[in-house]
């Protein structure tokens, strides 16, 4: 025999189930009915600004519309990366593989006539950095981290390309924190504009090996890469190898624009 209590507390739970399922039906029928204005109240959960535009990646890079991210999303219960440029208000975001976590990328997905993602992160130098800062020039960009003994193995030959073409910009990556970087610059010499705390960039844009190099035309895009360099153990040859993906990679960029055809994206 149920008590006066006993039936207050299962009404109050009643009550409850009939609020969650009502909650839920507004949330399905309100995606469905304008996926548009859902999109906006998400964008706006970002800070970005009124006007901002966000792209949406797959786990494995490719572009998706927002309605197709959010269901994804929700459906696999997934997270996502996020790479942004709060100035320019825009945003790259891509869903991570199933049961992944910050720093367990999907597969690099990058490649020639890819527009690099936006980001914005501290330099040791003292300033933030934006993509937008390094066009107007070829920018070579090389992902490492402290402990990556290839990564340190190829910072006399980073600083000697350097000094060999300043019409060129020099920008190395990190997903460490500032301690982490600044003592690695500090032990190993590294000449180049560091900046810090790329995990959203390095996770965007699916890099997992170390080191990553990667060179950008002078407005942006992507135009050759070379994941977990293996370079030879002479120096001169090392600078050599370095020196002959670059042109390579300029010369198979350039070579549409020769002939007057557009660069495939």
């Amino acid at each position: 025999m149920l008590t006066r209590y006993d039936r207050q507390q299962l009404l109050i739970v009643r009550q409850i189930l009939m609020l969650v399922a009502l909650l839920s039906w507004l949330a399905s029928t309100a995606f469905a009915a304008s996926p548009a204005q859902d999109e906006q109240h998400f964008i706006a959960t970002l800070h970005l600004g009124a006007t901002a535009q966000v792209h949406y990646l797959d786990a494995n890079g490719k572009p998706l519309d927002y309605a197709a991210f959010a269901q994804q999303m929700l459906q696999g219960r997934r997270h996502y990366s996020i790479t942004r440029d709060s100035e320019a208000e825009v945003a790259v975001l891509r869903l991570r593989p199933a049961g992944a976590r910050a720093g367990e990328p999907g597969r690099f997905a990058f490649g020639r006539g890819d527009a690099f993602p936006p980001f914005e992160l501290p330099s040791l130098r003292g300033a933030t950095q934006r993509l937008g800062d390094f066009r107007g020039r070829y920018t070579l960009v090389s992902f490492f981290f402290a402990e990556c003994a290839p990564c340190i193995s190829e910072v006399p030959t980073l600083n000697a390309y350097a000094g060999e073409h300043s019409d060129m910009n020099f920008v190395a990556i990190t997903y460490e924190d500032a301690e982490s970087a600044r003592q690695f610059v500090k032990q190993r010499g590294l000449d180049w504009n560091v900046l810090y705390q790329g995990q959203g960039l390095t996770d965007t844009l699916g890099i997992g090996i170390y080191p990553t190099l990667m060179l950008l035309d002078p407005v942006g895009n992507v135009v050759g890469s070379a994941v977990g360099t293996s370079m030879q153990d002479d120096p001169a040859k090392r600078l050599a190898d370095l020196g002959s993906w670059v042109e390579q990679w300029k010369h198979a960029a350039e070579a549409p624009l020769q002939a007057g055809k557009p660069v495939q994206r």
